[in-house]
């Protein structure tokens, strides 16, 4: 008999967490499990979910990322019910306020196994301290009726390890992974062929958490000593129109272009110099190991996951957040010297382990927990 899993997320817009669960539930073997989704009735990724034959999807329009608690209690309302109907044998929660909500309603419903992906801790330094206390309180009480806790990076291994839970048999590490197939394609072509050193690229959702405004600062810097290079903004998010407010107040409208979301990212990794990814916090982003896997330089900030894959000064520059003089000189020292840093991307490429970061082996880590879980 299949067993039933549930994957509960809030948005799917297109950022790491949601291209992950997409890539594990189109990798689960739909002879063995019945698989279920339970999210918000938004986001980019919303037609590639609808796509997938065996995935049976319940949208909830209430499952917002700000807290409401109108909204908030008919979501748990809505997963408690729709668990409790259905007798789920997993139910593995994604994003912050849907972990919490997930979890609880699936513990209240009676599931015995209730699995929790961090994809960066929703806690962090640069949010107000009573706020920050919450958070930890919230995930203390709430680990106690959690099986399993996959974290992203080393870093939140760590993190989790110190300020939730003592134990780290509680956590697992699943890095994500990648479809080897394009960015082998996209390394080849730029081994062949690097692109000239004109284009930066930043790719991320559009919310305060990327830390645009210091990318805009740092554009600024940069076009005052090269005016010969160009900068792309992939993304969307609440913050589009403040955003584009912002590029034209800096009058940096000729420089700068602010696209949308671009589903298959393998034409952009081939023409761009340099990644540039200014996030405050954050897991491990993916847009960093699809650059690394791509033989792109990355240019990213501290959020400490990063060091899982990137080399500082050797396949990419780690700097601090919130410095735009920083990301500037980085951005700056990578073009510059473009041939010696095009050599050694090349040379870090060809030393990784593809197959550690490919999506099938991310798919069977998390497939062997589920099996653990339901043997156990």
């Amino acid at each position: 008999m299949k067993k039933r899993i549930l994957f509960v997320i809030t948005h799917l817009e297109l950022g790491g967490a949601q291209k992950q669960l997409l890539s594990i539930i189109k990798g689960l073997d739909s002879q063995r499990y019945s698989v279920y989704l339970c999210a918000g009735s938004c986001g980019y990724l919303k037609k590639e979910f609808s796509k997938v034959p065996f995935l049976h999807i319940k949208f909830i329009p209430q499952l917002v990322r700000n807290i409401s608690p109108l909204s908030d209690l008919i979501t748990f309302l809505k997963l408690y019910f729709y668990i409790r109907k259905n007798k789920f044998d997993i139910v593995h929660t994604h994003s912050p306020k849907a972990s919490i909500l997930g979890r609880w309603a699936a513990h209240l419903a009676g599931v015995k196994n209730v699995v929790y992906t961090v994809h960066g801790w929703p806690f962090h330094r640069f949010m107000n301290p009573l706020l920050y206390c919450l958070y930890i309180f919230l995930e203390k009480i709430t680990v106690s009726i959690t099986k399993k806790i996959i974290v992203v990076s080393y870093a939140d291994l760590r993190k989790g390890i110190k300020k939730i839970i003592s134990s780290p048999d509680k956590f697992a590490i699943i890095h994500y992974g990648v479809d080897i197939n394009w960015v082998e394609s996209v390394f080849l072509k730029r081994k062949s062929n690097f692109p000239p050193a004109n284009l930066v690229t930043n790719i991320s959702c559009l919310k305060p958490q990327k830390g645009l405004i210091y990318f805009l600062e740092a554009v600024r810097l940069i076009l005052d000593k090269r005016t010969d290079i160009k900068f792309s903004i992939v993304g969307d998010g609440p913050l589009r129109k403040s955003i584009s407010r912002q590029i034209s107040k800096r009058e940096l409208t000729e420089h700068v272009s602010l696209g949308g979301w671009i589903g298959d990212v393998s034409g952009l990794f081939s023409r761009t110099s340099v990644l540039v990814i200014t996030s405050l916090w954050e897991g491990l982003p993916l847009a960093v190991i699809e650059a690394v896997m791509s033989g792109v330089p990355a240019v990213v900030t501290d959020t400490e996951g990063v060091s899982d894959i990137l080399d500082n000064y050797n396949n990419g520059i780690i700097f601090k957040c919130k410095d735009a003089k920083a990301i500037a000189d980085a951005v700056l020292t990578v073009l510059d010297g473009y041939g010696q840093w095009s050599e050694k991307v090349i040379a870090a490429r060809e030393k990784l382990n593809l197959t550690y970061w490919s999506d099938e082996r991310m798919v069977s880590q998390t497939e062997r927990i589920y099996q653990e879980l339901l043997t156990g």
